[in-house]
């Protein structure tokens, strides 16, 4: 279920995008949970419920959108949040708040579909998956946002992760086609890497959060480059 918060004061302006989303849902199958608030106040001062996605009117009565985002990243920076604007001039401001995008009224389905898909893209891989690593004599379960990245040498994969390293048996390309959809590339044949934890690209050297250096391949820089333009493009 992805809960979804409204923040709009106009009714018949919400009532179009509930409208989107209620039919985008049902053409595909997704389970939504839909909270509406008329202004920013109420939204901010919600404690009893936390949201994935957050659509944000930029002109709001009192409080506005943009003052609102920035109060709500004082203390969140998971929830995925769309502007919704006939102002193009604050629109252009969103990314200094995190968001993902916006979206200039008048509101269409087309619109709103494209933008959806990649929220929920972004709250997807923010949940992260579980997996699930076999040792010698134990076994370990740890989400795949605590990756650093994953180096395989000699049919045995060793994972570095925010708790330390832990090494299996097995192969590279089942867990490439597994995680790639929450965020993780490969930048040579070696190394599987959770593209949030890099911390800077030079020439063909990575390197991580962790201080780890790794080396991109020729053949797999094109490619890889390509992986992290679009996930800095989701703002995440």
């Amino acid at each position: 279920m992805v809960n979804i918060a409204i923040v709009e004061d106009s009714e018949e302006e919400a009532a179009k995008l509930l409208a989107c989303l209620t039919r985008y849902a049902e053409e595909n199958g997704e389970q939504f949970s839909y909270y509406r608030y008329a202004e920013a106040n109420s939204f901010l001062e919600e404690r009893e419920k936390t949201f994935d996605i957050v659509f944000m009117d930029i002109m709001l009565p009192g409080i506005n959108g943009m003052e609102a985002a920035q109060r709500m990243r004082r203390s969140n920076q998971q929830t995925v949040l769309i502007f919704v604007t006939n102002m193009t001039s604050y629109a252009i401001k969103s990314y200094e708040v995190d968001a993902l995008d916006y979206i200039v009224k008048p509101l269409s389905y087309k619109r709103v579909v494209f933008k959806l898909r990649k929220a929920l893209h972004i709250v997807s891989a923010n949940e992260g998956k579980l997996l699930v690593i076999r040792e010698k004599q134990s076994t370990v379960q740890i989400s795949s946002n605590e990756v650093y990245y994953i180096e395989i040498r000699k049919h045995k994969l060793t994972y570095h992760t925010v708790r330390g390293e832990y090494t299996e048996i097995g192969s590279l390309k089942g867990l490439r086609e597994d995680l790639e959809p929450y965020n993780f590339a490969c930048c040579n044949a070696c190394y599987l890497v959770n593209l949030k934890y890099i911390f800077r690209v030079k020439g063909f050297i990575l390197t991580m959060q962790n201080g780890d250096e790794l080396k991109i391949s020729q053949p797999k820089r094109k490619e890889f480059m390509n992986d992290l333009a679009n996930f800095l493009g989701q703002g995440k």
